[in-house]
């Protein structure tokens, strides 16, 4: 049990996805030079590390999320994360509360791997091949993310083709791979091969990079 929540076996499982996720996002910002990564900063490179995954061939971990003003945030995502801490696994500073649009109080903190528990989890994680093809597509992506500076990492969720859909409001899902099958920031990344010429066609890591480019282009248009 969790709270009054009974806990089954696929949420087992599912728990163990997320913190296997959780340590390829830490690895991965590490190395990019993102950590120690703030919560919200972690939760919003979680959601891109879903949306953009089609771009490497590969299934979202999670194709929906609530659409808050704040920017995206998963509440079991954020359990986990907080149980690696007490495995040992990661650890947060900076630790503070603060409250969020719903006047709920959160709690605020940067987060990074303990490397010498968590390095040997993370060997053992990336010889199934694909944690190993998930790890190179969110290092990718994590290295991309690095060229933004603070303001600008939080503010690439307000230009996202899929997050920013007008057509969802706040307080809305925003579901790109659960029930519906429309990612518009997938397909977005996608098309950037027509800007090749010779038809070589691009990467997926060109088309990754390409794509945070593009947000960052969109939000100096609205400076």
């Amino acid at each position: 049990m969790v709270g009054q929540i009974r806990i089954g076996p696929d949420e087992h499982f599912a728990s163990l996805a997320r913190r296997t996720r959780l340590l390829i996002l830490l690895s991965t910002a590490e190395v990019a030079g993102l950590t120690p990564i703030p919560i919200l900063k972690l939760h919003a490179f979680a959601y891109l590390s879903n949306v953009l995954a089609p771009v490497w061939e590969l299934h979202p971990l999670d194709g929906k999320i609530l659409k808050r003003r704040g920017g995206p945030f998963y509440p079991r995502l954020q359990l986990d994360l907080d149980r690696l801490v007490g495995f040992g696994l990661a650890h947060i500073s900076g630790l503070d509360h603060l409250e969020d649009e719903g006047h709920r109080w959160r709690l605020e903190g940067s987060y990074q791997l303990y490397a010498r528990l968590a390095n040997p989890v993370l060997r053992q994680i990336l010889e199934f091949p694909e944690e190993d093809r998930t790890h190179k597509f969110i290092q990718e992506l994590a290295y991309a993310l690095a060229a933004l500076d603070e303001a600008e990492f939080c503010g690439a969720l307000a230009e996202d083709a899929t997050y920013a859909d007008p057509l969802i409001d706040s307080g809305k899902i925003v579901d790109f791979a659960e029930w519906r099958d429309v990612n518009f920031s997938a397909n977005a990344a996608s098309s950037f091969d027509r800007l090749v010429a010779n038809g070589r066609g691009m990467t997926s890591g060109e088309k990754i990079h390409l794509y945070v480019r593009h947000l960052h282009r969109k939000m100096d248009g609205r400076r």
